[in-house]
């Protein structure tokens, strides 16, 4: 019976032998919290991707994801409540212009998510289209706002002449409900959704008429002051978990399945072609993650004379491409 234990004590400490180095780096393992608006939604595949493959454990990172309000994470990014948040160019501006000290430091979508969207029987081609007739918007914050302004802007139609009416984020349903004879859109969602259910669109999207900052990595400055090298591997695996579920979408896609059970098998055709419709805006044939100055300077100018900035603000200290480019 000795024997018996002391060849059970023999194993049971080779096979810790053999484990130790993983269960030394688990524990050595930076824990970060990454917000992101929304739900889970396979436009997130790039971080789910970076988290199964191990491209943060890579980096010495252990990345808790949260769902929430976009707004909220730029918040308790700046404040250190959060070490990233995913957040659009204008929310980094209107954020600035507050005082409240966030940075870009990624950039994720190469164009501008948001469009206008109306079954083709509404006739609705152009923005003039919308003279008389109603569109529904999310609510008047945030990305989607933001950009029904940039449509109204770059049109010049009369803003007044259009029924705006807000209906959360029921786009899909008050189109199909007639509720609204258009709406404001995330331009990889609901026209998907409604031309799968055999309805279909005219799509008016605001990267057709001005480059707007689009969804990026967000930063507190603190942060990048006091802990710049995790900031650099953050971006390094992140980009990694980008370019990895561009060239591999079904993987990326299985892989979001297995966060979001939700995904049953009669809807999973649809959601895949959201990864791929995503997947397109998030290729880029410059570097991957930079931003130009350029397009911060025409979506501050752009906010300014639409009354949606109040205040100046400095666009170098908006965003850095320092952690890409080092």
């Amino acid at each position: 019976m000795r024997t018996n234990k002391l060849g059970l004590s023999l194993i049971f400490t080779l096979i810790m032998l053999q484990f130790a180095p993983q269960i030394r780096a688990a524990d050595h393992l930076r824990k970060v919290r990454f917000g992101v608006s929304f739900i889970p939604n396979v436009q997130f595949a790039p971080i789910y991707v970076a988290q199964k493959k191990g491209f943060y454990a890579e980096e010495g990172l252990e990345v808790d994801l949260e769902h929430g309000y976009e707004n909220d994470f730029v918040a308790l990014a700046a404040q250190g409540e959060r070490e990233f948040a995913l957040g659009s160019g204008d929310q980094v501006i209107l954020a600035q212009s507050q005082g409240v000290p966030i940075v870009y430091v990624m950039k994720w979508h190469q164009r501008y998510p948001v469009a206008l969207m109306a079954p083709k029987s509404k006739n609705i081609k152009t923005m003039k289209d919308l003279v008389g007739r109603s569109v529904g918007i999310p609510g008047f914050f945030g990305a989607s706002y933001v950009g029904w302004k940039a449509l109204v802007y770059t049109s010049g139609v009369d803003e007044s002449k259009i029924d705006i009416k807000q209906i959360g984020f029921t786009q899909s349903s008050a189109v199909q409900q007639n509720i609204v004879d258009s709406a404001v859109i995330y331009i990889v969602n609901e026209p998907i959704q409604l031309r799968n259910a055999g309805i279909e669109v005219d799509v008016i999207e605001v990267s057709d008429y001005i480059d707007l900052v689009s969804n990026g990595l967000l930063v507190g400055e603190k942060l990048i002051r006091e802990e710049p090298d995790l900031v650099r591997r953050m971006v390094r695996a992140t980009l990694k978990g980008l370019e990895y579920s561009i060239a591999h979408q079904e993987e990326a896609f299985a892989i979001s399945r297995q966060i979001i059970p939700e995904i049953t098998d009669e809807g999973a055709p649809v959601q895949f072609q959201v990864l791929k419709a995503s997947a397109e805006l998030w290729k880029s044939s410059e570097a991957m993650g930079v931003s130009t100055r350029k397009s911060w300077q025409d979506s501050v100018a752009f906010m300014k004379k639409t009354g949606l900035l109040g205040k100046d603000v400095d666009i170098d200290k908006l965003f850095t491409n320092r952690f890409i480019t080092e």
